[in-house]
């Protein structure tokens, strides 16, 4: 009796070391934080991380970020607890404040590594901490299960490889029947459109004008391929959503160089998760080309031209 007393004391005494104290890695010599898409400054960093679960990164530090300008990422997700000993994280505190809008959760990076997405939560004083938490995609591929639409797991040589199954997906890849003229480059030139925008409403004959922000654009408006644009959009989610068709598949292709508001990855990414809506701009403008316009919550909106399936060669 005495030695199994003593056998599970030592098992339990182990069990807990390594839970809470063995494989973490400190470090403290950090002054930028990758997220958006840039390098942030931040200073007092201090983080614990293991090779073990890509779970166990949590980091407390200080941010002077203008948060308005990342608003597209805002999410509401709250940390995993951090082992006791590391005591500038205080998991179920950063949560409540989270819940009564005391502090500002922003998905800094998504599937780094594949199948989990790095969060930051900030502070109107400064503070700010970090953690991971496992995706949907995370989710499946660890229980053996199929793969949501939109997933995309790295192959061997590196490259994404996309999973498909029977439902409906949010994004549907880009879909080419037939070649298309492509604009020439050396003609095209940053201009502005005007401000008004053509959207297809649920109830009527045809696309009807609305207005909007002038129209930063480059590309031919009455052309095939090739138009990108850029503006603000004045009518909300809501009043848009319940008057204008929603557009799928959608596939914004990347934009001439010049035009640096419209960025057609992360803008694809955001239409997956929902912080952007598609609409109908105009179907077949010409024959295979359709418009669409998409809009974000805080009003900025870009408009494209892509390909469909009605162009016959």
């Amino acid at each position: 009796m005495g030695g199994m007393l003593l056998f599970t004391a030592l098992f339990g005494g182990g069990l807990w070391y390594s839970t809470n104290y063995a494989y973490y890695q400190k470090d403290t010599g950090v002054t930028e934080v990758a997220a958006f898409g840039h390098r942030l400054p931040v200073s007092q960093y201090k983080s614990i991380d293991a090779d073990t679960s890509p779970l166990k990164m949590r980091a407390c530090f200080r941010a002077d970020w203008d948060v308005s300008a990342y608003s597209a990422y805002r999410v509401d997700a709250g940390p995993l607890i951090a082992p006791t000993w590391f005591d500038c994280f205080n998991a179920e505190q950063i949560s409540q404040d989270i819940a009564d809008k005391s502090a500002v959760v922003l998905r800094a990076e998504k599937n780094q590594p594949y199948g989990f997405d790095r969060y930051i939560a900030l502070y109107p004083d400064g503070r700010a901490f970090m953690w991971r938490l496992i995706n949907p995609c995370g989710a499946a591929k660890f229980s053996g299960e199929e793969l949501p639409e939109g997933c995309e797991e790295p192959t061997e040589s590196g490259a994404l490889t996309p999973h498909s199954d029977t439902r409906k997906p949010a994004v549907v890849a880009s879909v080419q029947p037939a070649k298309l003229p492509e604009p020439t480059p050396q003609k095209l030139a940053l201009h502005a459109v005007g401000n008004v925008i053509r959207l297809v409403p649920l109830i009527g004959d045809g696309p009807e004008e609305i207005a909007t922000g002038v129209v930063e654009a480059m590309g031919d408006l009455t052309a095939s391929l090739g138009f990108h644009g850029c503006f603000e959009m004045p009518q909300s989610f809501g009043l848009l959503t319940e008057t204008y068709e929603t557009a799928e598949p959608t596939n914004p292709q990347r934009s001439p160089d010049g035009l640096s508001c419209f960025n057609a990855e992360q803008l694809a990414e955001d239409l997956q998760i929902g912080y952007a809506i598609a609409f109908w701009g105009e179907r077949n403008i010409t024959p295979g080309v359709d418009r669409v316009v998409a809009v974000y919550d805080d009003g900025r909106a870009f408009v494209w031209h892509q390909s469909n399936q009605n162009h016959v060669e």
